[in-house]
């Protein structure tokens, strides 16, 4: 035991007599060589400042020798952290997709069942009409004109009709000339009454009910058979159509609840999921996922959204703010506990992560006392001062 003491004595000695002699350096007199002009001057102070920077560090180095062979010289400063304890609780993970919102049914184009010009339009852009409600005339004055013209040879032939029938009822005339009168005027009231339901198609009624998003033929404009002229949306019935990844697959059910939030609007519902698409998109490796919602008047369709599907749920576990889990050199998670007044580095195992919280698998019971704050600005056998 005498030799580790004598050898420690030897070197503060030594220490003081190096400490002296430092003193000794930097306490002689520049007099003698005070420089006499500007550039003596620069090259002195560059002396100087690097002699002084190698003194800083012969200093320094001199304490950490002192404190290694006396520690109990060394005042150990302490640390202020707050401290606290993870509470278990239920921890829900969500899938985030993108999507936009749809109208739930097709939209309805309001046509003319018949070609024609158009004569009329009683609706305009953004209006918001009831199915079966009239939005345009097509004009067929044609057939007007036909009915006029069908109706006067049918009162020609009515005439010829009633004669031939007194000449049959006096047998005289053939009866063919009597049949042949009275086909002609049968086949004269048939024909106007085609026409007249023909004349019936002349106005346009709206298929569905819903909002006039687009009108695609002005008046004056020629209509043909079929011809779209306006299309309706049913924007009470919406939903949100998303593009998941084929992983999540077997994540999603029809029937079960998602989130829908609306970026645009600051807006968040829930929806229910009414169709899983049948085909992976070989392009993207994707599926499609309808989900159901309500308008509450601010909706529009192809407004962009958000879905969120729950993917995982674990109950009663340990759930830790990201902000508390730091990383070391080697890639372990750890976080800074407290025992005894020290701070104890604790690794620790972690799960699923979402909205900045992460779920703890391994390393912590729940009966730790964790650093909340200062856990980065202490180290492993550090002294903590708990605050509150």
């Amino acid at each position: 035991c005498a030799l580790p003491i004598c050898m420690k004595i030897s070197k503060y000695v030594m220490i003081c007599s190096l400490f002296v002699l430092l003193l000794s350096c930097g306490g002689e007199s520049t007099d003698a060589t005070k420089p006499t002009n500007i550039k003596d001057a620069r090259q002195q102070l560059t002396a100087k400042k690097q002699e002084l920077s190698q003194l800083k560090k012969d200093i320094q180095n001199l304490k950490d020798i002192i404190a290694e062979l006396d520690p109990s010289s060394v005042e150990e400063k302490e640390v202020l952290v707050k401290i606290g304890q993870l509470e278990k609780k239920n921890f829900k993970h969500f899938v985030e997709v993108q999507g936009s919102v749809m109208p739930a049914n097709d939209p309805g184009f309001a046509s003319s069942e018949t070609g024609g010009r158009i004569l009329k339009l009683l609706v305009k852009e953004g209006d918001v009409v009831k199915k079966g409600v009239k939005i345009a005339e097509v004009n067929l004055e044609s057939i007007k004109k036909s009915i006029i013209q069908l109706q006067t040879s049918l009162g020609l032939a009515k005439d010829i009709y009633q004669r031939q029938e007194n000449l049959w009822k006096q047998n005289i005339g053939s009866e063919v000339q009597y049949l042949q009168a009275k086909n002609q005027v049968e086949s004269l009231e048939k024909n106007i009454e085609s026409l007249e339901f023909e004349l019936t198609k002349a106005n346009v009624f709206a298929p569905v009910s819903g909002v006039v998003d687009n009108i695609m033929v002005k008046e004056g404009e020629m209509a043909g058979p079929g011809t779209p002229i306006a299309q309706i949306l049913n924007v009470r019935s919406l939903k949100v159509v998303a593009k998941v990844p084929e992983v999540y697959l077997g994540k999603i059910k029809k029937g079960e609840r998602v989130k829908v939030r609306f970026p645009a609007l600051d807006l968040e519902q829930e929806a229910k999921v009414s169709m899983i698409g049948r085909v992976i998109n070989p392009v993207n490796r994707t599926f499609e996922v309808e989900a159901s919602i309500r308008n509450s008047g601010y909706l529009k369709p192809n407004l962009m959204s958000t879905m969120f599907v729950n993917d995982y749920v674990a109950d009663d576990v340990l759930v830790i703010a990201d902000q508390y889990i730091q990383q070391d050199v080697s890639g372990n998670f750890y976080v800074m506990l407290v025992n005894d007044n020290r701070a104890v580095k604790q690794t620790i195992q972690l799960g699923r992560s979402y909205q900045n919280e992460t779920e703890v698998i391994g390393g912590l019971s729940g009966e730790e006392t964790i650093i909340f704050e200062g856990g980065t600005r202490v180290q492993d056998g550090d002294l903590v001062k708990v605050i509150q």
